[in-house]
């Protein structure tokens, strides 16, 4: 095994393994480019072992009197290695892999090549990340991990993803400067790294994955509404990944309408735990109209079907219009959250700027007892 024990191999086979593996590194979880070397400049080098399983030789690695022979130009007993797995499999470790355990490798590469690949360019799509600092925590979003909860049904437009990140600064989102800033450089990134290029029919759908405190996510929603061609995921904790468990309960939602009367309105979304009718009467005053859009099981971490976050979509918009026609145009409405970020997302996704009211987005300030602030207006 190794580029000099490879002479029995002819150069359809090694075209062949080449092309199976997409010029990666087969080895369980490494996947190495294999072409290229960017440290030195050369764009061109080979750095790829066409190793063999069975050795081309009994007296190689995992030989066989009777099958080294037999399996010697065979590419189903060739895999594509980068040389620290390549030297790891043969001279490191070859007792810890037997032929079954390599040959198992090479199947599973093989297949999510093939997978990757069948999609086509119409299921293309361009990831973007937009990460902010929550409360003292800076936030990242890693770009593998969008790729593999993308996987299979799309696969990445480009090699890297759009990436709209508001750095550290020296406020909290707790300090009301923070909230003079960010939106705007949240605004400014979306119009020049989005927006344009969407215009232009350089982006035809877009994976959404976003990690930032509520009011922003709400505002990115807003500045995707006109991209009908999106899909946003949502972070699980357990385990943490961005692809969809599709498993636990089904979340369903409700809509509990206030009084039909005034034009002040909170409208209170109680999706991870419930948000008080008393938080909303402290921020506003005792004359309002109190709604609610609640879940049937309140806890972080409750969105795990792509459903889930189709269904909160679905009430979301209904009560948009259904406050809009008890309380009129003109009616002032604040928005209490307690929800995912994926629905964060949703909901400022749904609003209609020509068609529904602006709202103002309050959030907890813990450093307040743990009382709503306003935050953000969303629309004019």
């Amino acid at each position: 095994m190794g580029k000099n024990g490879t002479r029995n191999l002819s150069d359809t086979t090694r075209r062949i393994v080449w092309a199976k593996s997409a010029g990666r590194c087969q080895f369980q979880n490494c996947n190495e480019p294999l072409i290229g070397h960017l440290v030195s400049g050369n764009l061109g080098a080979n750095k790829g072992y066409v190793a063999h399983i069975i050795a081309d030789s009994a007296n190689g690695p995992r030989g066989d009197e009777t099958l080294s022979p037999l399996l010697a130009n065979d590419h189903t007993n060739v895999m594509l290695l980068c040389d620290p797995c390549h030297r790891e499999v043969d001279r490191e470790n070859p007792d810890a892999y037997p032929p079954e355990r390599l040959r198992q490798m090479k199947r599973v590469h093989e297949a999510w090549v093939d997978m990757v690949l069948s999609a086509g360019p119409d299921r293309r799509s361009h990831i973007l990340q937009f990460s902010a600092p929550i409360g003292p925590n800076e936030t990242a979003v890693a770009f593998d991990d969008c790729v593999a909860a993308i996987l299979p049904q799309r696969t990445p437009a480009e090699a890297r993803p759009i990436e709209i990140k508001v750095k550290g600064m020296h406020y909290k989102d707790s300090d009301p400067t923070y909230w003079q800033v960010q939106p705007d450089v949240l605004r400014a990134d979306f119009a020049g790294k989005v927006l344009g290029r969407f215009e232009a029919d350089d982006i035809r759908h877009l994976s959404v994955f976003g990690l930032a405190p509520i009011p922003l996510l709400m505002e990115l929603g807003r500045l995707l509404s006109d991209i009908s061609v999106a899909d946003v995921y949502e972070l699980q904790r357990e385990p943490v990944q961005w692809s969809w468990p599709e498993d636990r309960e089904e979340v369903h939602f409700a809509l509990h309408r206030g009084a039909p009367v005034g034009k002040k309105v909170a409208l209170k979304l109680s999706i991870t735990n419930e948000v008080s009718d008393d938080a909303a009467v402290r921020a506003l005053g005792p004359d309002v109209s109190i709604w609610e859009i609640s879940s049937d099981i309140q806890r972080a971490g409750i969105i795990r079907h792509k459903d889930d976050l189709r269904r909160f979509r679905e009430i979301a918009r209904r009560t948009f219009d259904e406050i809009q026609n008890q309380h009129g145009r003109d009616v002032d409405l604040s928005v209490f959250p307690a929800m995912p970020l994926s629905c964060a997302i949703e909901f400022g996704r749904v609003w209609q700027p020509k068609a529904q009211p602006s709202f103002d987005v309050y959030d907890r300030n813990k450093d307040k007892g743990d009382m709503f602030v306003r935050r953000l207006r969303i629309g004019r």
